[in-house]
């Protein structure tokens, strides 16, 4: 709807004056309820636009988002500040962006490693020529590594804005403190994946020791981390032992704290037998690979308490200082 808005302006050079202004109108005001559909009113929010990246990353439809924020906002069908059509666009705009990230990160890669020779990247396409796999090392980071052999890699995190896992190598320095010796974005988990990764992160020499999510590399002293092996605990034992989860959680720590082979040999089968679980698959596979994961093994290695449940903790909070779920590459 056109309308002519009755103001008094005087033009001078390089300045106007507004002489006067009349505040009635000189058409009927929209409703409020009406006043939704006002192009100016059509907003998504940063907040509304991760939501929806979330929901369509869960599988959603566009009117099935629309119905949940609805719902989630507790508004009246039609009413969100957006409209079904915004949210399309939005996906489409978002979608064309990503396509360049590749690309943008590439390009930035290249630039960074030609004014520093030190600089490591390396990356991977596929057959249709699409970013597969990409490994990055900053200079500093690169050196630490070359200082400090005792590695930890991750991948339990994820940049769902790709729906890629994201690894990271971190280790400990002479201080405690935790430092990063390199990134990647996978395009999955699969050993060819990691297979990959392995063999780009190592150009010059295998780490001392690594830990990781029981994935194993040749010429390295492998173990697995405590928080991996213990985050998957309440998947496993939770509906079978209800009540008694808890306990067996802290009978596992104190075998975890045992100081010889022989103690943890002998208290083993005895937590077992307690909680009725001598044919369980999940404790009889953690007894196969306890060399990997009970200190008591590994005296003779140095992995600078990057085994324990705090030390995760701490590498984890550490990522996140510069990233988060929906973080885009460029």
């Amino acid at each position: 709807m056109r309308t002519k808005l009755k103001k008094y302006v005087d033009i001078f050079p390089n300045e106007s004056h507004l002489v006067e202004f009349i505040a009635e109108h000189n058409h009927e005001l929209l409703s409020e309820e009406e006043a939704y559909f006002l192009l100016s009113h059509c907003t998504i929010t940063k907040e509304y636009e991760n939501r929806i990246l979330l929901l369509k990353d869960a599988g959603l439809r566009v009117p099935q988002i629309m119905r949940v924020m609805e719902s989630e906002k507790n508004v009246k069908h039609g009413y969100l500040s957006f409209i079904p059509k915004d949210v399309y666009n939005l996906l489409i705009y978002i979608s064309s962006e990503r396509k360049n990230d590749a690309n943008d990160l590439l390009h930035y890669y290249q630039v960074e490693k030609e004014e520093n020779c030190n600089f490591q990247y390396s990356y991977k396409f596929d057959r249709d020529r699409k970013l597969e796999h990409i490994f990055w090392s900053p200079t500093h980071c690169f050196d630490w590594y070359q200082k400090f052999g005792d590695v930890a890699f991750d991948t339990t995190y994820k940049i769902n804005a790709y729906d890629k896992p994201f690894g990271n190598f971190v280790g400990i320095d002479n201080q405690g403190r935790t430092i990063l010796f390199g990134c990647a974005l996978l395009r999955n988990e699969t050993t060819n994946a990691f297979s990959w990764l392995m063999k780009v992160f190592m150009p010059l020499k295998s780490p001392k020791t690594i830990l990781t999510d029981q994935q194993e590399m040749p010429l390295t002293k492998h173990a697995f981390c405590m928080w991996h092996i213990t985050s998957k605990f309440s998947g496993w034992f939770t509906a079978l032992l209800c009540k008694q989860y808890s306990q067996l959680c802290a009978s596992f720590y104190q075998l975890y704290k045992v100081d010889t082979q022989e103690e943890f040999e002998n208290q083993w089968p005895q937590v077992i037998e307690k909680f009725n679980m001598q044919n369980n698959k999940h404790v009889l596979g953690l007894y196969g690979i306890r060399r990997y994961w009970v200190p008591a093994y590994l005296h003779d290695y140095f992995f600078a308490e990057m085994t324990t449940i705090g030390r995760s903790e701490s590498i984890n909070t550490f990522v996140k200082q510069f990233r988060n779920s929906h973080v885009c590459l460029s």
